[in-house]
């Protein structure tokens, strides 16, 4: 319980930060390709998303995450495929930094001893943040809130490169 309220005041502190942050790397047409590590309520998901710059502030991608773990003699695995719509903000000028805001819809499919886990969808509003140390090389941060069999608060951090 202790970790989730970290994870929230967390989400809280990078979203304010969001309103002040300016995404001078961010770029329209930009291609970005982020292999992800991460942890949720459940287990250490690891993944990889490839997003695309449509807008000078909108990116829209398409991700997959793998999950497994096991709970005595029950072992689940789970793919998570999601689409994910991103705003990134420009408002005021933070060098290095680019801050954003999405949703992600996907849908979880679920395989082994499934006890009072299902396949379905799942919604997960995010923030996070990327900070560049070159024009095409970012460390990535996003933490998720997500609904589904497998709600609660998550992250996946990464590094992104810009293609």
């Amino acid at each position: 319980m202790r970790t989730k309220k970290i994870i929230l005041i967390f989400a809280v502190v990078l979203f304010s930060i969001a309103i002040f942050a300016n995404a001078a790397e961010f770029e329209k047409g930009g291609k970005y390709l982020t292999p992800q590590i991460g942890i949720n309520t459940y287990a250490i998901p690891v993944g990889v998303s490839f997003g695309y710059g449509v807008s000078d502030n909108i990116e829209v991608a398409g991700s997959v995450l793998y999950i497994s773990w096991g709970e005595g003699t029950f072992n689940y695995s789970v793919i998570a495929p999601a689409l994910e719509g991103f705003y990134h903000f420009t408002s005021i000028d933070v060098d290095k930094l680019d801050v954003f805001a999405g949703l992600s819809l996907g849908y979880l499919i679920f395989t082994g001893d499934l006890g009072s886990f299902s396949s379905g969808l799942s919604i997960s509003p995010f923030v996070g943040s990327r900070y560049y140390f070159s024009k095409n090389t970012a460390v990535s941060l996003k933490l998720y809130f997500s609904t589904g069999s497998l709600g609660g608060v998550g992250g996946v951090a990464g590094v992104t490169l810009r293609l």
